[in-house]
């Protein structure tokens, strides 16, 4: 069986919630279905990127977007962890609140996250970003 895949780039563009919008919006919850996963590098250190269709739209350096992205912050990890996963799959339901910071000994302060993982039984195919081969 012959499958067809397309896409722009257009689809793939969705702003960062990092860490200083996290700083600025603490205590915001933001709900979405995660539409894309892909891997990335941010100041040298790589990670696992999350692109979310949030189900309201979010402001992003005073633009409403109707797709973020989100990962490879710590605390969001650890929080993902807590949880009992190693990260998101596609057609995740992720509900994300920045619960405030903590300072550690890196000099620089941890951004604490509560989440809430919903997964369909058959998670949507597409890439498997915990496939090591």
């Amino acid at each position: 069986m012959t499958r067809t895949f397309n896409g722009t780039t257009e689809d793939a563009v969705a702003p960062f919630l990092g860490a200083q919008w996290w700083k600025e919006n603490e205590n915001k919850r933001i709900t979405g279905k995660v539409a894309r996963v892909f891997h990335t590098t941010i100041e040298g250190k790589p990670g696992i990127c999350y692109t979310l269709n949030p189900c309201t739209p979010v402001e992003v350096e005073g633009e409403r977007t109707e797709r973020v992205s989100i990962g490879n912050l710590a605390g969001f990890k650890m929080a993902l962890q807590a949880a009992g996963l190693d990260g998101l799959l596609l057609g995740d339901m992720l509900t994300v609140t920045c619960t405030g910071s903590e300072p550690t000994d890196k000099g620089n302060d941890r951004l604490n996250f509560k989440v809430q993982v919903v997964r369909p039984d058959k998670p949507e195919p597409g890439f498997d970003p915990f496939d090591r081969d």
